[in-house]
């Protein structure tokens, strides 16, 4: 995955929901909802579980590439807000848009997987206190293949080494019972 979930998140509402760039964004970018009519949307990741950690590596002619591999279960929460009875009538539209053909379309592009439906709509308008907003959140979860590639050069890799074989007394010389060379070629 080479982006945020939550801004794949993003695109996908912004192009099924009729959204403009400043209407939905990610959470936490420091950004003040206008005191206007319109509807918006904030995305933001609430936690993030691996569930696989691996590395993998190949030979490529320049050296040695590593691959690293991370899964996880991220829980995207989408708040939906307005000042009049927008994100009152159009919240249904937010689960409506993640299982649009773009939205899977999308999903397909990036590695990742949006599951099934949420638990809940929460009302969180209480939360906003007298200013008078409507606010709903809907928390997602979704499955994420993270993938990095990097190339090793300048660093040794040992296809060739030595190695003996050794019982109780033999452990402790200089030689073994059997010595041998492992080899790349071998």
């Amino acid at each position: 995955m080479n982006s945020l979930a939550e801004q794949i998140i993003i695109n996908i509402l912004t192009a099924e929901m009729g959204l403009t760039a400043d209407q939905i964004w990610i959470r936490d970018q420091n950004k003040v909802m206008p005191k206007d009519k319109k509807l918006y949307v904030i995305v933001g990741m609430v936690d993030s579980q691996p569930f696989s950690i691996t590395r993998e590596t190949y030979s490529v002619p320049a050296g040695m590439m590593e691959v690293q591999k991370v899964i996880t279960r991220e829980n995207i929460q989408i708040d939906i807000l307005s000042r009049d009875t927008s994100a009152i009538l159009r919240r249904y539209e937010i689960l409506a848009a993640l299982k649009s053909i773009y939205s899977q379309q999308q999903q397909e592009l990036n590695s990742f997987k949006i599951y099934g439906l949420p638990m809940s709509f929460v009302n969180s308008s209480d939360a906003e206190g007298s200013s008078q907003l409507n606010r709903f959140s809907v928390v997602i979860p979704c499955h994420i293949w993270y993938r990095k590639e990097k190339l090793l050069t300048g660093y040794d890799y040992y296809n060739d080494f030595d190695t003996r074989v050794d019982d109780d007394k033999s452990i402790e010389t200089p030689t073994g019972i059997i010595e041998f060379n492992i080899t790349e070629d071998a």
